[in-house]
């Protein structure tokens, strides 16, 4: 029997949801219906796979006749005879918008934005996004669980992916189709105000769960385990782990990347900066209890950037009091030999060197905090039993065996975000380890993104004894590898629980001057050439729908936001500035509050709802527009992945917003995809060569949809002026004493006051 082609690529364009004309429908012309791009009623002729849509999908043509959503232009009950007025919870005399509630609506299916789900409104294995039932027919198929059963060998590559509030394990074939996935969310610590922890241990539990699940489908479907080649890693990036060297086990929860207990650790540093500055020596170093493989650099004058910190020579007074402090680290700091020795001094000097700014968001700051808070931390560190890592080290440690042999490894897109590596060298760089206080016997050894690190362990519980682990990559990187953005001058926005874009600068590494960070997207071997990106984080994107979920009650699920935010027109004049932690870039002001302005007797939640949707927007292009400005070059389309994503009205604001076009695939998983390509590059798998991106033309290209601005630039241009002036009243609205109270006050009361 002749295999089922695959699906075609296909380009999706339906109408408009902010469109203010269409179809007349029960509610008026103009209303409002979300459409999502969906797989077929029928599976194509060729396949005699049953289709999995359910419901069956409506088009745009079936949509409009079917739904009574009210008009974004009409509002419910305002006297054109629509029938929501019974069912409002207002008055009969009220006026102005009414917010539409879920059992006000009957249209279709709404999406989720807190899922990363491969559709809008389907599971993640869709038609879209999954081969063809014909694809596993033959010695096996889909027999019953409790039959004899044949499985076949195929080839395939697993994907690992750690984020923020889930794990998730997805097998794909050679064209990125899902040939078996399995999801499991894990708790979230939140302690205190701006406080965010993960127990490592849940992290391993999910893991491991995800690993068994996804296997376990692929066995129903047919494929023997064996099938599985290899898998990469990808995580969610800075978040902190401190464990054990003797027990394997780890010392304290992990501190989540957007975490802002540590902004007192950041003061104390920029005030080191400015006084002391960080050191210049280019001697040879004390590596006393660094392991063999782990390299370190010599901490010398090849900065990435050496213009904008100020290079000065400093007395032996000052290099003697630093040497007294970092006494006993196994890594001490030598002056020249006529008692003086350079510095960068300043916040700049430390760009100069990592190309990230002092800030709580990187994992260094993280150690200190808990060196200096934690004392079961502070004893490991001090008896050489401390190993620290990101979650790819973590989890890479527990694959691996542990304290049983497991390796302690991190690659340079999470090393990179450490502010502990020079961005030019991508190793270890001594004078920052002394500046931090760090014992450089506690850093795994840094590699590449793309090379065989070692296999699974027997010791682990899992199907997948001895299959090698071959990619490892911070998730945000791994999106823009995902995206297939490999190529200098392509560009990628996530938006999951934060958002972030991030720009491929090629082997040139860019130091911004409006508040991006540099970076590494990624390097393709040992031996490869990394390639640099311009990153910009945005804080808050699906955490704000998820506030308005669970803080505010505003909506009950996650799929009512389109439902809400689509009932008006537009914001009435409502900004929300989403700084619940501040703002990273490229506003870059730890101060900056949470802040929703504009508000009249006229705002309805409707219309907070869809101003949390145009924040993301606002800030996306924020940033965009700074990477237009340090590369001379207009974006035409912005590639896009993430749960927010699954919006369509989140996506239409985003084009208007930016004025640019934005395409959405049908498979969302851009970020487990990009670790797949990694790993199977290094194995010499299905051809992918990620130094030859046209090897990779027939990956992932099903369902692209595209979104385009539908306002002119006269209409962008004030929107934007009025988030400007929203921002400007929400900076520096925290003072750096109540913070500094508050935490002292927690900290003292849950027993973590500094040790010293």
């Amino acid at each position: 029997m002749s295999r089922a082609p695959d699906l075609a690529m296909s380009t999706v364009k339906t109408s408009s949801p902010l469109a203010s004309g269409g179809a007349t429908t029960p509610s008026g012309p103009g209303a409002f219906t979300p459409v999502f791009e969906t797989s077929p009623g029928t599976s194509p002729a060729v396949s005699r796979r049953n289709s999995i849509v359910q419901p069956v999908a409506r088009r745009p043509s079936q949509s409009a006749s079917v739904s009574r959503r009210p008009s974004m232009n009409q509002y419910p009950g305002g006297g054109d005879g629509n029938s929501f007025v019974s069912r409002s919870r207002r008055s009969s005399m009220a006026s102005g918008p009414r917010p539409m509630r879920r059992e006000d609506y009957s249209g279709p299916a709404t999406p989720s934005v807190l899922s990363r789900a491969g559709s809008p409104t389907l599971p993640l294995a869709n038609d879209f996004t999954s081969a063809p039932r014909s694809y596993f027919e033959g010695a096996a198929g889909f027999s019953a669980l409790d039959g004899i059963r044949e499985l076949r060998n195929g080839q395939f590559i697993g994907s690992l992916d750690c984020g923020t509030t889930s794990t998730r394990f997805i097998i794909f074939d050679k064209r990125a189709k899902i040939i078996a996935e399995h999801q499991a969310e894990f708790e979230q610590i939140l302690p205190h105000a701006g406080w965010h922890e993960h127990d490592p241990e849940a992290l391993v539990s999910a893991m491991t769960d995800c690993i068994n699940k996804a296997v376990e489908k692929l066995e129903w479907m047919g494929w023997s385990r064996s099938s599985i080649k290899g898998i990469g890693i990808t995580n969610q990036r800075e978040t902190t782990v401190a464990w054990s060297r003797s027990t394997g086990k780890p010392l304290c929860n992990a501190i989540v990347w957007d975490d802002a207990r540590t902004l007192g650790v950041v003061r104390e540093y920029e005030k080191k900066l400015d006084e002391e500055g960080l050191e210049i020596d280019d001697e040879e170093e004390d590596l006393h209890g660094v392991q063999e493989d782990v390299e370190i650099g010599t901490g010398g004058d090849d900065a990435a950037f050496g213009e904008k910190g100020d290079v000065v020579d400093t007395t032996a007074t000052v290099a003697g009091t630093i040497g007294k402090a970092m006494e006993g680290l196994g890594l001490a700091g030598r002056g020249k030999a006529n008692g003086s020795t350079r510095r960068r001094k300043g916040k700049e000097g430390l760009v100069d060197v990592t190309g990230l700014p002092l800030s709580t968001y990187f994992s260094a700051i993280k150690l200190r905090w808990m060196l200096d808070h934690q004392q079961v931390v502070r004893d490991a560190h001090e008896a050489d039993d401390l190993m620290f890592g990101t979650v790819d080290s973590w989890l890479v440690y527990a694959l691996t065996g542990r304290e049983k042999g497991g390796l302690h490894i991190m690659d340079v897109t999470n090393a990179s975000r450490t502010l502990l590596i020079s961005l030019k060298t991508l190793q270890w760089h001594p004078p920052l380890l002394r500046f931090f206080g760090i014992r450089p016997s506690v850093l795994p050894k840094i590699v590449s993104s793309a090379e065989v690190y070692g296999t699974i362990s027997k010791h682990l519980d899992t199907p997948l004894t001895d299959v090698p682990i071959a990619g490892i990559i911070g998730d945000q990187q791994a999106a823009l590898v995902g995206n297939k953005c490999l190529r200098k001058g392509e560009a990628k926005c996530t938006y999951g629980t934060g958002a972030f874009v991030l720009f491929n600068t090629g082997s040139e590494i860019v130091r911004s001057d409006y508040g991006l960070i540099s970076t590494i997207a990624f390097q393709a071997g040992p031996d490869a050439t990394p390639v640099y990106a311009l990153e910009g984080s945005i804080a808050v994107a699906g955490s704000a729908i998820k506030w308005l979920r669970d803080q505010m009650e505003l909506i009950e699920e996650s799929a009512d936001m389109d439902i809400l935010a689509g009932s008006v027109v537009d914001t009435g004049g409502v900004y929300f500035v989403t700084a619940f932690s501040g703002l990273l870039a490229p506003y870059w002001d730890r101060e900056a509050s949470g802040t929703i302005i504009g508000l009249t007797a006229y705002t309805t939640s409707a219309h907070i709802a869809r101003a949390t949707l145009e924040a993301v927007c606002y800030q996306t292009r924020a940033v965009l527009d700074v990477i237009e400005k340090e590369s001379g070059n207009k974006l035409e389309t912005l590639k896009v992945d993430g749960g927010v994503t699954n919006s369509d009205l989140a996506m239409q604001l985003q084009a208007n917003i930016g004025g640019f076009n934005v395409a959405r695939p049908a498979m969302r998983e851009s970020t487990a995809l990009g670790s797949a390509l990694l790993a199977a590059h290094a194995l010499g798998l299905f051809g992918w060569d990620l130094n030859n991106p046209e090897t990779l033309a027939e990956v992932n290209t099903a369902g692209v949809h595209t979104f385009e601005p539908e306002i002119d630039a006269k209409e962008r241009a004030k929107k934007i002026k009025g988030w400007e002036r929203a921002v400007s009243r929400a900076k520096s609205w925290h003072t750096v004493e109540e913070e500094d109270e508050e935490e002292e006050e927690y900290e003292k009361k849950s027993g973590f006051s500094r040790l010293f």
